[in-house]
């Protein structure tokens, strides 16, 4: 089973990289927190929320390609989102702001789990006194998501063997029996995965994981973004 899906640039050795996970959480959430509850949009707003994220870009050394792939894919929540605002009728002004609101903060949190290692922010959130059971389950989540894509994919490999030559849109009323077979299978799996885990004499208690160091790199990493996000969201330009 292989993580790379999504701990492929942890290994990077650039200054986001070596700070503290809960140094990069809190600026990251207090980011997404600051921009959902900016109501007005000055000049300030519009060129300092991009930039700031463009400087924690370039301090990670993240390829842009990849970051813009990771954002589009929450793009058809957010045309949805889009739409039932449409529907309510607000005003173009209020959709757009609500566009930017959202993919500002996915590529903020995207940043953060994109410079560290996932065991490491797992870490972070069981010190900052997240709830075990939401801890745990983001931990199955990363173990197997990987092994759900696999399963995934021999499903839609024996889906279209049995199609070739087909019109494809003929296909796609058998869609709900492929998602069935799909959800038995990954029932079955976590079965057997929590018999061998009952087995091997698993608890509820998480172990303990390597520990975090908080240094004074990290404290001044959080000043300077506070003081950045405090002046672009209270600044007067």
């Amino acid at each position: 089973m292989t993580h790379q899906w999504h701990d492929a640039y942890r290994h990077e050795r650039t200054p986001a990289h070596h700070l503290d996970p809960r140094s990069k959480l809190f600026a990251g959430l207090a980011f997404v927190g600051v921009v959902l509850f900016t109501d007005r949009w000055g000049m300030l707003q519009r060129v300092g929320y991009p930039a700031l994220l463009l400087a924690a870009l370039l301090l990670a050394r993240l390829p842009l390609a990849t970051v813009a792939k990771r954002t589009l894919t929450v793009l058809p929540f957010a045309f949805l989102m889009l739409f039932s605002a449409a529907l309510s009728h607000l005003s173009l002004q209020h959709i757009l702001q609500a566009l930017a609101k959202s993919l500002l903060s996915v590529i903020a949190m995207a940043l953060v789990s994109m410079t560290t290692p996932f065991p490491d922010l797992l870490r972070a959130l069981e010190q900052c006194r997240t709830p075990r059971i939401l801890v745990m389950f983001l931990a199955f989540l990363y173990r197997y998501a990987a092994v759900l894509g696999k399963e995934t994919v021999r499903v839609e490999r024996g889906w279209s063997s049995r199609s070739f030559g087909r019109f494809w849109w003929r296909e796609w009323s058998r869609l709900g029996h492929v998602l069935a077979a799909l959800l038995i299978r990954s029932y079955e799996r976590a079965e057997r995965v929590y018999a061998a885990m009952q087995s091997r004499g698993f608890s509820s208690p998480m172990p303990a994981m390597h520990l975090l160091h908080f240094g004074v790199g990290d404290l001044a990493f959080v000043a300077v973004s506070s003081g950045l996000l405090f002046f672009v969201r209270w600044g007067k330009f």
